[in-house]
């Protein structure tokens, strides 16, 4: 059985959300912030991130995005991406890696402007690229879900969507100005809301309703 590290509104949120689709059995391991700061857990996530997927011969998993690839590749049957192997997935894993290395790499820039900035001004300015840098971001995947929507993968909802949302939930200044802005990520943030596997999970995390 997996164990799935996981913190509310973090980084683990679109594992949390794959597991209750895929309804694969899962331990849940609610942390706190200071558990995650802990020497303990860097022995499984050496630089402290959430989530961590522990596996069943005791090894673990860390990277969101490495997890989501694991997950589907060892679950096919599950249908949460294309068929392993095959073009489209291929298709899959590049949309996966452009949001964890893109997208998610410019709000955790925002959030932690204060560590790279040398006075308030930077940090300012920071902040305001990572804002910058999102909306740049989220209009390719807007794009793309207007021209192949509804859902990333076109007609088929897929882990690229959990992870698109969770991201949703951390835009910057809020929700409801990125889906101002991006009716089509606006849709789709809708339509993942409104999956019944994932009501209880997404109470847990806070993230119910746009955040506004």
């Amino acid at each position: 059985m997996y164990k799935l590290y996981n913190v509310k509104a973090w980084g683990s949120m679109g594992v949390h959300f794959l597991l209750e689709e895929m309804a694969v059995p899962y331990t849940n391991i609610w942390m706190t912030a200071e558990q995650v700061a802990a020497p303990e857990y860097r022995e499984l996530s050496p630089l402290g991130y959430i989530p961590a997927l522990g596996l069943d011969d005791g090894s673990t998993l860390f990277e969101s995005a490495a997890i989501v690839s694991f997950l589907v590749t060892a679950h096919p049957e599950q249908g949460m991406a294309p068929q392993p192997g095959s073009n489209e997935f291929g298709e899959f894993l590049t949309w996966l890696h452009f949001m964890s290395t893109n997208l998610y790499v410019a709000y955790n820039i925002g959030d932690a402007a204060s560590f790279y900035a040398r006075n308030p001004a930077e940090e300012a300015f920071l902040l305001g690229k990572s804002i910058e840098k999102g909306n740049q971001l989220w209009a390719i995947l807007a794009k793309r879900l207007e021209a192949e929507g509804p859902w990333l993968m076109g007609e088929k909802f897929s882990a690229l969507d959990l992870y698109a949302f969770m991201l949703c939930c951390w835009s910057r200044p809020k929700e409801t100005v990125l889906h101002a802005q991006f009716p089509a990520i606006a849709e789709l943030a809708k339509a993942v809301r409104a999956r019944p596997k994932l009501k209880a999970a997404l109470e847990a995390h806070g993230v119910m309703e746009p955040r506004s």
